[in-house]
């Protein structure tokens, strides 16, 4: 028995591993997309995500509410269903803060040619 909780540690550890290998392979992709001098590369991902959420939102908002016993089973839902959108504020927070980032830079560089 101890051989097999020790076999399910090990793939749980790999799961995870792989896992968070691709949660960090996202946001490099997303943070290289933002900083792109273009506008619209950094816009793919936050768009790719949204059609999903916009599928499976109004699905897990309508079954929470509907199957609510209680006020507290029902913020419950409403929470779980913001948590659908996540991904896609969390890739659009990533643009949003890159881009202002790179548009900082390129005024010191402007102010900075001005000032030779």
């Amino acid at each position: 028995m101890a051989g097999l909780n020790t076999m399910a540690t090990i793939v749980l550890a790999i799961n995870l591993g792989i896992w968070l290998a691709i949660l960090i392979g996202i946001v490099a992709l997303q943070v290289f997309l933002s900083r792109r001098k273009a506008w619209w590369p950094g816009l793919i991902l936050p768009v790719c995500t949204l059609p999903g959420v916009l599928l499976v939102l109004p699905n897990v908002l309508f079954n929470a509410l509907s199957m609510a016993e209680s006020a507290g089973q029902a913020l419950v839902g409403v929470l779980g269903s913001v948590l659908c959108l996540l991904p896609t504020l969390i890739l659009t927070a990533i643009y949003l803060v890159c881009r202002r980032r790179e548009q900082h830079k390129r005024q010191i560089d402007k102010m900075n040619i001005q000032d030779l």
